[in-house]
């Protein structure tokens, strides 16, 4: 079996990266919060990556009109029945035996949350719905977790990191839930299957600069990609000072 470095080499090469934070990614606990066309890609890179503690969360199974852009899963899958996160576990571990990884065949609730979030160094997002969203943005805040947003819907895609103590959260840019719960999801308006991919690279680079706490390289807004009209945009963002990620103690904050 070849070594932590030899896998690893390509990113402790990286000035950004090194052999530091190698170690630190290594370390690291990570909740992956859906495993459909965001989750799969964000897991295998995180796999890939060598984070010690990957918790994969994801109720459904997968159908076929998923395989267009859930990578981590096949026609096999597709008639075996079996829930994606179970799924995604043996495929994980068969890319990447050197890491943990811990299935949660459930959706995120507000009863288990916190148990989603126990132990958890970092959350990354790649949910379909805004319920659950605000459900986990209210809850790292309340913990000082760090959060990477992603979303993806027809030829765009959004990122953004919320770090507490730091950075806005979801609430200082949509402060009311309901008035973005029927944006258009994929179910109804489909997605490409690209920027599915460029959102959840996205999100891993950022996820990367929080483990290895480069916190001034991090998102300082919005980014907003449309990929099919070759447009990217950083939309500025400031906390709403009423917001909780502002009255929260700052006992959570992360220097």
């Amino acid at each position: 079996m070849e070594s932590p470095i030899d896998r690893y080499s390509r990113h402790v090469l990286l000035k950004v990266v090194g052999r530091e934070g190698q170690a630190k990614i290594e370390q690291s606990r990570v909740l992956v919060a859906g495993l459909g066309a965001l989750g799969s890609l964000i897991a295998i890179l995180l796999a890939r990556a060598g984070v010690g503690f990957l918790r994969i969360v994801d109720g459904d199974s997968p159908e076929l009109h998923n395989l267009h852009r859930q990578i981590l899963y096949d026609e096999a899958d597709v008639i075996s029945g079996r829930p994606k996160a179970e799924i995604a576990r043996q495929h994980l571990i068969a890319a990447n035996s050197q890491i943990t990884v811990e299935s949660v065949s459930e959706f995120i609730e507000p009863h288990n949350v916190a148990d989603m979030l126990e132990g958890m160094d970092l959350v990354v997002d790649a949910l379909d719905n805004t319920r659950t969203r605000y459900l986990i943005n209210d809850a790292i805040i309340d913990r000082g977790v760090p959060y990477v947003f992603g979303g993806a819907v027809e030829t765009v895609g959004n990122v953004m990191s919320i770090i507490p103590g730091r950075t806005p959260c979801l609430r200082c840019l949509w402060p009311d839930p309901q008035a973005v719960d029927n944006h258009p999801r994929a179910s109804t308006v489909g997605v490409l299957s690209a920027v599915a991919t460029a959102v959840a690279s996205f999100e891993v680079s950022e996820a990367m600069k929080i483990m290895v706490g480069r916190y001034d390289d991090v998102l300082s807004g919005l980014v907003v990609m449309e990929l099919w009209g070759n447009q990217f945009h950083i939309v500025p963002l400031e906390a709403n000072p009423a917001c909780i990620c502002r009255t929260a103690s700052s006992e959570h904050s992360i220097k």
